[in-house]
């Protein structure tokens, strides 16, 4: 046997000393008037309810006799906003790209703002909202220490105190969301992706580059493809969703064309991907699932894989360097080349695409997070609600809970990321 080796992806430069500094306003800032936000086909709403009368909020389902928990009867305007936006990590890749998008947008808005940084410390975030808020910052936008966690969420609107609170990108399960802060569900925001879209953006690159090369992608000209799918945390609805739309478009632009569907390479396995055991959804893992596929399906044994796909970035940078060590996915020209794709569009992912060692991911559309919050903001400052901010910036909406419990949810269209 041929003795393997790893050619390990180009280093990332250390991101600590690139960020941006951390931005102080004076005690009585000076607001102009709010600009229109701009590029609004670029989100939707995504399950929230919508008032029919503002700025007193109508809710034609409600019991009579219930007793209102402190919803107000007025929009009050908020007449000096001020942004306090919370990062999970400032020297996290994806954040540094996030934070390109967002500077420009938080620079251009005329809108005073203070960036905080948890260093991935749940508690550390928590504390910096109490901070922010006894600091007179009274819009709080939150990417969560935590992806996910209702939990955490909570206690983020507890310490709030009636602020309004965005949550973005790494946002709360809005499905499950019932808070005990007593702030109205109509000053919460969750700005998200919808996995469901995001899955389609990948399965129409999966589709489309597998229309364009079939003849090189079959390795073994049968006339299927066989594909294996990793995800992080078979436990997280929203990843088996976003698998799901990705094989369903992908196998819905082959069949359009005369391919056949994509064959799993677990043939009793029903679910069509595979998960890390430890749910992390890190790039070790995905090395160590796609390095234990390897020693099964391989050239020797006339079944290699054909095509690779994750639910995110870090697993498919995993299962690169397990390609690696097969000889496969060098970028050098000459190397065969599976194709390989993530989701996130993170720094590496990108720099993986350009040196042709990925074939694609999925951006979250990190400039349409930026102007939605900042659309939010302008919204509130003008006495909305929002559901209502958010209903304006985009063309549809749905009634997701009738109750008024949920809060509002933007969705931001993903964008693809090509070799």
């Amino acid at each position: 046997m041929k003795k393997r080796s790893v050619l390990l992806l180009p280093l990332l430069v250390l991101l600590s000393g690139c960020i941006f500094p951390l931005h102080a306003v004076s005690p009585d800032p000076v607001i102009s008037s709010p600009a229109p936000l701009s590029d609004a086909a670029s989100v939707s709403v995504y399950d929230f309810p919508l008032p029919e009368v503002r700025p007193e909020i109508s809710r034609p389902d409600a019991d009579p006799d219930a007793v209102p928990d402190a919803v107000p009867s007025e929009r009050t305007a908020l007449r000096e906003p001020k942004l306090a936006v919370f990062w999970y990590a400032m020297a996290d890749a994806h954040v540094f790209q996030l934070r390109e998008q967002f500077g420009p947008e938080l620079e251009n808005s005329g809108i005073p703002f203070r960036e905080f940084d948890a260093e991935n410390d749940r508690f550390r975030q928590l504390d910096q909202v109490r901070e922010a808020v006894a600091g007179g910052w009274n819009v709080l936008a939150v990417q969560l220490v935590r992806d996910g966690s209702t939990e955490q969420a909570e206690e983020i609107l507890t310490a709030a105190g009636g602020c309004p609170v965005l949550f973005f990108d790494r946002t709360p399960d809005a499905a499950s969301f019932a808070s005990a802060s007593g702030l109205p569900s109509d000053h919460v925001g969750i700005i998200t992706t919808d996995p469901d879209a995001l899955g389609r953006v990948q399965g129409r690159m999966i589709g489309e580059y597998l229309v364009r090369n079939f003849g090189t992608a079959d390795l073994n000209q049968d006339g299927q493809i066989l594909y294996t799918y990793l995800i992080g945390n078979r436990n997280d609805d929203r990843e088996p969703a976003l698998c799901r739309a990705a094989l369903d478009e992908a196998n819905s632009i082959l069949a359009e064309n005369g391919y056949r569907s994509l064959m799993f390479i677990d043939e009793e396995n029903t679910l069509g991907f595979q998960a890390d055991p430890e749910g992390t959804g890190s790039s070790a893992a995905g090395n160590a699932v796609l390095f234990s596929d390897l020693a099964v399906f391989n050239y020797e044994n006339a079944n290699m894989i054909e095509l690779i796909a994750a639910s995110g970035d870090d697993l498919a940078l995993g299962a690169l360097t397990a390609l690696q060590a097969s000889w496969c996915n060098l970028g050098d020209g000459s190397s065969v080349t599976i194709p390989l794709f993530g989701a996130g569009g993170s720094s590496a992912a990108r720099m993986a695409v350009e040196l042709g060692q990925m074939t694609g991911t999925v951006e979250g559309n990190s400039a349409s997070y930026a102007r939605a919050v900042l659309g939010a903001v302008r919204g509130l400052a003008e006495g909305q609600s929002v559901s209502v901010v958010f209903s304006e910036l985009s063309a549809s909406s749905t009634d997701f809970s009738v109750s008024g419990a949920l809060p509002s949810v933007l969705c931001v269209e993903p964008l693809p990321v090509r070799s």
